[in-house]
């Protein structure tokens, strides 16, 4: 194929999106991304109260993850490409009120059960909102710039993961009622959102034929890009994966306190690290952002297995660090490359595109903490971590051999 970055097409407003009013849709969609991917990711930092209060086991703690990527990944698979069809506006609405219903029923819950709804509501929503919301965004990007759309979409999902634990540690270990107040204030803050996507309008003007409810498809014209894209990708969000589920608990057991906002910083501190490395990296070529990104990520698990063997807090410091950088570089460039090749090749169906780029991601994510979850079941957590750095290491040096020349 040709450079990924090659010159793009410019996407011309239609007449309903005149280009005075592009900014403030393409500002109001970010927001919304942002707003929702941090209220999915409130329970991370509660856990262990959830757990105190209800008493469930590890076990449980994993099948709860389990139920959020288990609805997550159909959601993206089906409302992806719905919103190819019925327009941006409705998908993300839907999947906006979902996220609201999934936080007030995480605040009430009386019993385990009602956790598992909460996050299948969730999963829902994410799903619902991640493909349709990236394919808004490069509908409404200011200029028609694809690879601003494309940092856009990479940077919401990252600054909503790294937030949203932050703001749970802190509404639960410093605000009255820690298990409703974090919900509370998502739920409000998702009111501008609401006005936002109201007043969203729809740029397409003709509809794709076929069935209203159709699986995700890459066209081939852009396939071989999206695997090579997509798969650095896959990696990354698996390392991100473990920092979002076991690391909180590992850090605070290395600094022996049980202060929550500890371990939500450290959940979250990867991808801070991601998020500054991706609003830095302009003008980068995005390919050559993808092998770097993922050789730090193949540094960090390799030194990842040591922090599980020696239970060392600078390294896993420095590790968080190498990873964090990584995740960014090979997040953002891999986005850019899809996103251009939509522009250039798949226009008609970006949001079908995204919807199997995003289910790569969450797809790696959801394997490594499900995988950790369960080994940690049958062995110690540092033995867990070490086997979990092997695996992504091999997958990492893959992707990297096939990103290694331009086809």
């Amino acid at each position: 194929m040709a450079s990924a970055i090659s010159p793009m097409k410019t996407v011309t407003p239609t007449d309903e999106t005149p280009p005075r009013s592009s900014g403030r849709h393409y500002y109001g969609i970010g927001y919304a991304l942002t707003i929702l991917t941090l209220g999915s990711n409130i329970p991370t930092a509660l856990y262990g109260l959830y757990r105190a209060d209800l008493g469930f086991s590890p076990l449980t703690q994993t099948a709860i993850f389990a139920v959020y990527v288990a609805t997550l990944v159909p959601a993206l698979f089906l409302l992806g490409p719905l919103s190819d069809r019925t327009g941006r506006r409705p998908v993300l609405l839907a999947g906006l009120l979902t996220g609201a219903l999934g936080a007030a029923v995480l605040a009430a819950a009386p019993t385990t059960g009602w956790l598992f709804a909460g996050r299948l509501l969730q999963g829902l929503s994410i799903g619902a909102c991640s493909a349709a919301g990236a394919a808004a965004l490069l509908e409404h990007v200011p200029a028609g710039n694809p690879r601003r759309a494309a940092r856009a979409a990479t940077v919401t999902g990252a600054a909503g993961c790294a937030l949203g634990p932050i703001w749970a540690g802190l509404a639960a270990e410093y605000l009255p009622l820690p298990l409703v107040t974090p919900y509370a204030v998502f739920v409000l803050a998702l009111v501008p959102a609401l006005l936002a996507l109201w007043a969203l309008p729809d740029t397409a003007t003709t509809r794709p034929r076929g069935r209203l409810l159709e699986l995700p498809r890459v066209p081939a014209a852009i396939r071989s890009v999206f695997v090579r894209a997509a798969l650095p990708v896959a990696a990354s969000w698996a390392v991100a994966g473990l920092f979002l589920s076991v690391v909180p608990s590992w850090t605070t057991d290395l600094l022996g306190t049980s202060n929550l906002l500890v371990g939500a910083i450290a959940a979250s501190l990867m991808l801070l690290c991601s998020v500054t490395t991706q609003l830095s990296m302009r003008g980068t070529d995005p390919l050559t952002a993808q092998r770097i990104g993922l050789a730090c990520n193949l540094v960090g698990v390799i030194g990842l297995a040591f922090v599980g063997a020696a239970s060392s807090l600078g390294l896993l410091l420095a590790v968080t660090v190498c990873v964090g950088i990584g995740h960014g570089l090979t997040f953002a460039g891999g986005m850019q490359r899809v996103s251009a090749a939509i522009a250039t090749g798949a226009r008609d169906t970006g949001g079908a595109v995204l919807a199997a780029f995003f289910t790569c991601a969450y797809t790696g994510m959801a394997l490594s903490s499900l995988a950790v979850g369960l080994l940690m079941n049958h062995q110690s957590a540092s033995t867990a971590v070490i086997e979990f750095s092997i695996a992504t290491a091999l997958v990492t040096a893959i992707a990297l051999l096939l990103n290694t020349r331009r086809s």
